[in-house]
């Protein structure tokens, strides 16, 4: 099999399989159970993509045809109907708020700052530094891993200090954790 034919049967099998999934996904009537073709097809793509590639490359490749041609068939799918014209709606007043709720509204937006970023932070790379001390494995396995823990940390602390209606909550518990992972990590080393 030539790779031209193994690319274009990778490309047509995702296709098909693409759009065999959004045609079952956008019926109301079909069980759905009905989508496993799809997804054989989507998996038989890859088949075609093994063949160009070496299996590491045709798995990148795979799914990069896949992201590329469910948008695709997204974009094509759209509804393309004019809907009818709605009246404006009137605007609707906003409530007269205090000037000391302003302060309230100011200080919290503050205070989620500082704990989204600088603590949400330092959160993240006492972790790392945590793993990067105590975890098993060679040292540059560990290093390696830190540098990743470390903004996965900090993100998914600055996620939770961003969502989180209680602030005492996240501002408890960020520096626990912070000093938890810093503590443990030095009573490694002493």
């Amino acid at each position: 099999m030539t790779a031209t034919m193994g690319f274009l049967g990778g490309l047509a099998l995702t296709v098909l399989g693409i759009v065999l999934l959004r045609r079952v996904w956008a019926s109301a009537t079909a069980p759905r159970w009905h989508a496993l073709p799809g997804w054989a097809l989507i998996a038989a793509g890859f088949a075609g993509w093994v063949a160009v590639a070496d299996a590491d490359k045709a798995v990148v490749i795979g799914f990069l045809a896949f992201s590329l041609v469910g948008y695709g068939v997204v974009i094509l799918g759209r509804d393309r109907r004019r809907r009818p014209h709605r009246a404006p709606k009137a605007p609707v007043a906003m409530p007269v708020e205090p000037g000391r709720r302003a302060w309230i509204v100011f200080l919290r937006g503050a205070a989620r700052t500082l704990l989204a970023g600088p603590l949400a932070a330092a959160t993240g790379m006492s972790v790392a530094a945590l793993v990067a001390v105590r975890a098993g494995g060679m040292e540059a396995d560990r290093l390696v891993a830190a540098g990743f823990i470390g903004p996965i940390g900090w993100g998914i602390a600055m996620t939770w200090a961003l969502v989180d209606a209680r602030l005492a909550r996240v501002g408890l518990l960020l520096p626990l954790t912070a000093g938890a992972a810093v503590a443990a990590a030095w009573l490694s080393r002493v």
